[in-house]
């Protein structure tokens, strides 16, 4: 008669079982999508081929956008069992190719002929390479990703292995009372339950995340944010009259990290991690940022996201500290997206009944001309024609655990729990590194981000494509377009509406980015490099563009502005010179990876505001007692 078998071998035998089944849905799970972004193509590839995020069907999708023949290399690594799939987009027939090669090895792994839409799926060789997608027209690719797909029966044939060595062993002893690999039946009843119960728990949360929507915590927000979600910003709502904007009576907390240049994909993120911005965000009952509705105000702000200052706490913003440095009530009108049009309106809906006696517009140089043709073409639809939003960079490396929101959740509260305490500290100041090497050994210029030497300190910057590329707009080609037509028209228009309540219309002009910053770049570095540098923010708008000529364009809107309000007889004030003398001092008015004014720059135009309009009571005064005097 055989010995029965040990107890301790069953036993060995059902954690072994039970660590290749948790593997095996652990790799299930965590099987990788492998995205692929043009910040992933070799150094030595050449192609003029842009990177853009849409949004479609409420999700962000990747878009490889060339502008003719194309040649777009992207450095990929997978092991087996991965495929590739792609979309591809042609206006008109395109002949395709989709190769892989590695040192001397090259394999053509797809091709054909596409009008229209196309998804292509295709295998991918084992091991590190390069993938090409080449085409012979204009198209665009979407989502391009490699994605590894685990195979199970490995781990089947190992558990049936296990369930088999189970049973061999087990014919090795006498009779007994049944039992699963050593362990009891009321045993084996527990630990099913305590599995099932688990599983439950799991499932019920899952569904219960998915359906709070978009009320669920931030945190989570915040990471299905960065798998390319779309979801409803509290912040905000849809109007008939204004199209987007903000809603009234918010309470929350707004909190940033990477700036809205690298959050939309134009460049990769610094290498070194900037500081959180974490601040209070609030709206008034009339959907404005102030404390409250307040019947009697001094000045009235109207503008744009440099105005509202969306970036930063409220009390950052220029219209907060201009209260602050006058010692008169001045209440932010401004709205984020708000273009001429919209401004107009909330002068005659929401500021003329409290009659202040000086209205501020704070025209943003960067699109203030764009989003009147925009909001013109939303009007004349009927408010059915909205501006496209545009999408952000997603997750390169995402898995399918990733779509669960319970992962989310315990990945949302890692992060809060592991944050440094240092980094929560609203409004952290940029960081501005001593110069530790000549200027000779630092570049000037690498992927999107410019590094400069500037009054004694190296000064660190990236600019926002669209409004650079505004620069290819001579004084005569703004002129020419019904944006400044429709501009025009509209502060025409603040003025007159309002002087009929008896108040002083002024415009405070604010530049882009790159108006202010130019002048550092054209005196450091030189053309051919400032060349490189413009072809890759510019690349995606296709054509040509000439340094020289943008060089010569920087204030082709100040002058423009300048001569409608000496025409219409309004005061005008120009921050340009104020932000570029600061600037040129090595401290950065506008965050480094963000299109908008930092707080130095809101509290620098804000001084720059209450000197100019002090200045200009005075004046007013003196002519006034002259006259008397008379």
């Amino acid at each position: 008669m055989h010995a029965p078998p040990r107890p301790w071998i069953l036993r060995a035998l059902l954690a072994t079982l039970a660590a290749v089944m948790l593997l095996a849905v652990k790799d299930w799970a965590y099987a990788p999508t492998y995205h692929l972004f043009l910040d992933h193509r070799p150094a030595a590839g050449h192609s003029a081929a842009a990177q853009t995020f849409a949004i479609e069907d409420d999700r962000v999708v990747p878009l490889i956008v060339t502008h003719g023949p194309d040649h777009v290399a992207l450095s990929t690594e997978a092991g087996a069992d991965a495929t590739i799939h792609v979309g591809l987009r042609a206006a008109s027939a395109t002949n395709y190719s989709i190769e892989w090669r590695r040192g001397e090895t090259h394999r053509v792994l797809a091709q054909g002929r596409v009008e229209g839409s196309a998804s292509i799926v295709c295998p991918y060789p084992i091991g590190t390479g390069v993938l090409d997608l080449v085409t012979d027209k204009a198209v665009t690719w979407v989502d391009p990703r490699v994605v590894r797909s685990l195979p199970m029966w490995p781990y089947l044939w190992i558990a049936g292995l296990l369930v088999l060595c189970r049973l061999a062993w087990t014919q090795r002893g006498t009779a007994r009372p049944p039992s699963f690999f050593g362990l009891t039946q009321l045993t084996l009843l527990k630990a099913s339950a305590a599995t099932i119960s688990l599983v439950v728990a799991l499932g019920a949360s899952e569904v219960m995340l998915r359906a709070l929507g978009d009320r669920v915590p931030g945190g989570i927000v915040a990471e299905r944010h960065d798998l390319g979600e779309v979801n409803r910003d509290p912040h905000w709502i849809d109007s008939t009259r204004y199209g987007r904007r903000l809603r009234a009576s918010v309470e929350t907390l707004n909190e940033w990290r990477d700036g809205d240049i690298v959050r939309m994909g134009y460049v990769p993120p610094s290498a070194v991690a900037g500081p959180l911005h974490k601040f209070a965000f609030h709206t008034d009952a009339e959907g404005f940022r102030n404390a409250a509705v307040r019947d009697r105000i001094d000045i009235a702000a109207l503008g744009d996201s440099f105005t509202d200052a969306m970036t930063m706490a409220g009390e950052a913003s220029w219209p907060a500290r201009l209260e602050g440095l006058i010692g008169v009530p001045v209440q932010n009108y401004g709205t984020a997206g708000f273009g001429p049009q919209q401004e107009l309106l909330v002068l005659k809906d929401y500021v003329a009944s409290h009659r202040p006696h000086t209205v501020v517009l704070a025209f943003f140089a960067g699109n203030d001309i764009f989003d009147a043709e925009a909001f013109d073409t939303f009007q004349r639809s009927g408010g059915t024609i909205k501006r496209p939003q545009q999408g952000w960079r997603i997750k390169d490396v995402v898995s399918r655990a990733d779509s669960w929101f319970v992962v989310s959740a315990v990945r949302a509260a890692r992060r809060s729990l592991g944050r440094h305490q240092g980094n929560v500290a609203a409004a952290a100041p940029d960081p501005v590194r001593p110069i530790e090497a000549p200027a000779a050994s630092a570049r000037a210029f690498d992927s999107g981000w410019f590094d400069l030497p500037v009054g004694g300190k190296r000064l660190r910057w990236a600019f926002m494509p669209p409004y650079l590329n505004t620069l290819n707009f001579s004084r005569e080609d703004l002129a020419a377009r019904p944006g400044w037509r429709l501009t025009a028209a509209a502060i025409k228009e603040m003025r007159d509406v309002s002087r009929s309540f008896g108040a002083e219309f002024v415009v405070m002009f604010i530049p882009f980015k790159s108006q202010v910053y130019l002048p550092l770049v054209g005196a450091a570095v030189p053309r051919d490099e400032i060349q490189s540098a413009f072809r890759f923010y510019l690349e995606g708008y296709g054509g040509k563009f000439d340094v020289e000529r943008m060089l010569a364009n920087r204030l082709a809107q100040n002058q423009l502005l300048t001569q409608l309000c000496a025409e219409a007889g309004i005061p005008f004030l120009d921050t340009t010179p104020i932000l570029g003398a600061r600037v040129a001092t090595g401290e950065n008015v506008y965050f480094p990876d963000e299109s908008h004014l930092n707080e130095a720059g809101e509290a620098l135009i804000a001084e720059s505001l209450a000197a100019f309009l002090q200045s200009a009571q005075g004046q007013r005064s003196a002519t006034i007692n002259k006259a008397v005097s008379r």
